[in-house]
């Protein structure tokens, strides 16, 4: 079997870091060669790494200098290890086989519609380095193209999700208690617009994430006089939720909506972002809101009644499959032997 050298931002942080560890598992599971190389340092996932495990230990924001260390360092890790592909994971990773001196087989994973947002020149000098390179490029999502040429993509591989159990009592009547937001605090994120909602509903909020626009958002909760627990990243943000807490998906746009997958899992209500990215869901028109006067009339018409937001089994059941990491698994091997 190939060699297989998955390289990824960190070993948490979001969606596209923990379905990683998972598909390094089961691929090691099932025999293969393979080596995770988190370049960031940071806390451990909950999702504990089995295969062997090569830390660049770079410090996030670092900056320039501490950024070519880590690039040197895995150049040698490449050397030494000698892996038949390399899957590059998000756009740190981009930007690391970009500059790779040897000549692996390169594998882009895009996890997003707006790949780059904020850095787009750049992200398209780096794409273009990549495509002479022969890079495969492919996607979590058959709704994505390949940014920035709106390339189909060779292979679609969605995130495995991991079963667990429901710990909300979906039969119960629930009455709103909290709202809730489990991600990236970063500006395609837009955490923001959970702590407007609460302005004007007076709702605490249980925000789950680390991210750079963390310090803004704690002065714009100061502002509004929101309360608010910053609770950081969790291995399972799942465990903290309970009974009348509504989950807030209000993203500019999105990739695969890993959290919204793992929300349906958990039988967790929720309200989204009125974005293509989630109408593709088809969930029920009350679930979708474009304003916060939106947020606010749906909470107000629902806050005594918080399990009608709860999506629909049959089309919970519809999405959740093919999720399971046996059924990702295959699609990976077969993806890898091809």
């Amino acid at each position: 079997m190939k060699r297989v050298m998955i390289l990824t931002n960190s070993l948490t942080g979001g969606g596209a870091e923990r379905s990683m560890n998972l598909v390094s598992n089961e691929l090691f599971n099932r025999g293969w060669e393979v080596a995770l190389v988190p370049i960031n340092e940071g806390p451990n996932d909950q999702i504990v790494p089995l295969c062997e495990l090569i830390p660049l230990k770079r410090k996030w924001k670092s900056g320039f200098l501490k950024t070519i260390f880590a690039i040197i360092k895995f150049n040698r890790v490449v050397k030494s290890w000698k892996p038949d592909v390399i899957i590059l994971n998000c756009e740190l990773p981009e930007l690391f086989g970009a500059v790779l001196l040897s000549s692996q087989r390169l594998v882009v994973l895009q996890h997003t519609t707006e790949p780059w947002a904020g850095r787009l020149k750049f992200g398209r000098v780096i794409r273009q380095v990549l495509s002479y390179k022969k890079t495969t490029w492919i996607a979590v999502s058959p709704h994505l193209a390949i940014w920035p040429n709106g390339g189909v993509p060779q292979a679609i591989l969605q995130n495995p999700i991991v079963e667990k159990k429901v710990t909300i009592n979906q039969n119960e009547q629930q009455t709103l208690e909290r709202l809730v937001f489990i991600g990236r605090l970063s500006v395609e994120k837009r955490p923001g617009i959970v702590i407007e909602i609460s302005s004007v509903t007076g709702m605490p909020i249980l925000i789950i994430g680390d991210g750079i626009i963390m310090q803004s958002l704690k002065e714009q909760c100061h502002q509004y006089g929101t309360v608010v627990e910053f609770a950081g990243q969790i291995p399972d943000p799942w465990s903290r939720l309970k009974t009348g807490d509504l989950l807030i998906v209000p993203s500019a746009f999105e990739g695969d909506g890993l959290v919204v997958m793992e929300a349906l899992l958990n039988g967790v209500p929720l309200l989204l972002a009125d974005i293509p990215d989630f109408r593709r869901f088809e969930f029920p028109e009350i679930n979708y809101c474009s304003s916060i006067e939106e947020y606010r009339a749906v909470i107000d018409e629902y806050g005594t009644e918080l399990s009608k937001l709860l999506i629909p089994i049959d089309i919970s059941r519809a999405l959740i499959e093919g999720r399971s990491i046996d059924i990702v698994g295959d699609m990976w091997e077969e993806f890898l032997l091809s």
